[in-house]
């Protein structure tokens, strides 16, 4: 009984071990990416969305102006492990023309 006990005992603390989860390449490439944007003086105040799949980072949100998006995309590029940029920000109260 002992021995099905200690078995036990190794299967269930071996399960904890592997449910751990460590976090993905991507939520960890977001967080540096939001980082640099929050640490830019420009940037830091603008309300600027950032998605990572697969190394391909996705900014979305309203900026101050043109220089603003393209420093934006210039900070996340810069980050380790993006692998592209698709840069979706647009000016403050300019519609879009699409």
């Amino acid at each position: 009984m002992l021995a099905v006990l200690l078995v036990a005992g190794f299967f269930f603390a071996g399960n904890a071990q592997a449910q751990v989860k460590l976090p993905s390449p991507d939520a960890s490439i977001t967080s540096r990416v939001v980082g640099a944007l929050a640490r830019d003086p420009f940037l830091g105040g603008m309300h600027i969305t950032v998605e990572t799949q697969s190394g391909v980072v996705n900014l979305s949100g309203f900026v101050r102006s043109v220089a603003d998006i393209k420093k934006a995309g210039d900070l996340a590029r810069g980050v380790s492990g993006v692998s592209a940029v698709r840069n979706g920000l647009r000016v403050e109260n300019h519609p879009s023309r699409a």
